[in-house]
């Protein structure tokens, strides 16, 4: 579509990145990414920084967590343990987490190397979650019949020397983004995705705050969008206007009244 609709695109900005899939497609040319989740952002870090790593030594990290056995309690297995995940896998993640953040602290990895591995550790919790998909609720009384292994990310070492990431408001930082074309995927719903994934967000976060109710969700206030909300249609006229691109290629699904007050868009049609 972007081949056949639009010309000289070699600056692509995706500033509801996610966790990079649409921007995946665009690894010829220079990527600006941006979502306000840090988890997410974690992500873009680590499959488009223009840093490079060394990849035998994550691979030797990874490994290394992969064999460890954690017997001690730590921030993850007090507050999480035989909820989403079985208190040994807590324990676990909570060592490796930690870990992670040491050995960046002592200069032992570089950005990108501790966005690669948090990264790893965020895709190993999400498999084997006891969950439907999200971290709204955990499944009760089931078997922990799956066990924590990280897997060695396949990233490249070449990427554009020009890309960027960030992790910020995406109305704020718009007016400082130059690109040929901006490709926008905002939330649908009311559905706010720090809700849905608070525990991803807390695990790469790493600032081990409170969590509270059944879920033990963190305090997530500074991570609601707009975009989920009443004013999501003067949020996003105020986007528009503070864009500067050639081209400008939004996705967006409207169910139309077809679900309930929560799955209906926000944006006015």
């Amino acid at each position: 579509m972007v081949a056949e609709h639009c010309q000289n695109v070699n600056i692509v900005a995706d500033l509801f990145a996610g966790t990079g899939a649409v921007s995946s497609a665009f690894q010829d040319r220079q990527i600006i990414t941006n979502d306000i989740l840090y988890s997410n952002y974690i992500s873009n870090l680590a499959w488009f920084s223009p840093n490079d790593y060394d990849e035998n030594k994550i691979t030797t990290l990874i490994e290394g967590y992969n064999k460890k056995q954690v017997k001690t309690d730590n921030y993850m297995s007090v507050n999480f343990a035989d909820t989403f995940f079985s208190r040994n896998d807590c324990r676990k993640i909570g060592y490796i987490r930690e870990n992670i953040e040491t050995c960046y602290n002592n200069g032992e990895i570089n950005e990108r190397e501790r966005a690669l591995l948090i990264t790893s550790l965020l895709y190993a919790m999400d498999k084997i979650a006891k969950t439907c998909g999200h971290y709204d609720a955990f499944r009760r009384g089931v078997e922990f019949d799956q066990y924590l292994e990280l897997a060695v990310p396949m990233a490249k070492h070449n990427n554009n020397p020009q890309n960027q990431c960030y992790n910020q408001d995406i109305n704020t930082l718009a007016p400082q983004v130059q690109a040929d074309l901006v490709y926008l995927d905002p939330p649908y719903n009311s559905r706010q995705y720090c809700d849905a994934y608070h525990l991803l967000e807390n695990v790469a976060q790493w600032t081990k705050p409170e969590v509270f109710g059944v879920a033990r969700k963190m305090d997530r206030s500074n991570l609601k969008s707009a975009y989920c909300t009443k004013s999501a249609t003067k949020a996003f006229e105020d986007l528009i206007q503070k864009i500067n691109a050639n081209y400008i290629l939004l996705s967006y699904n409207n169910m139309e009244e077809k679900g309930n007050d929560r799955s209906n868009a926000k944006l006015a049609a």
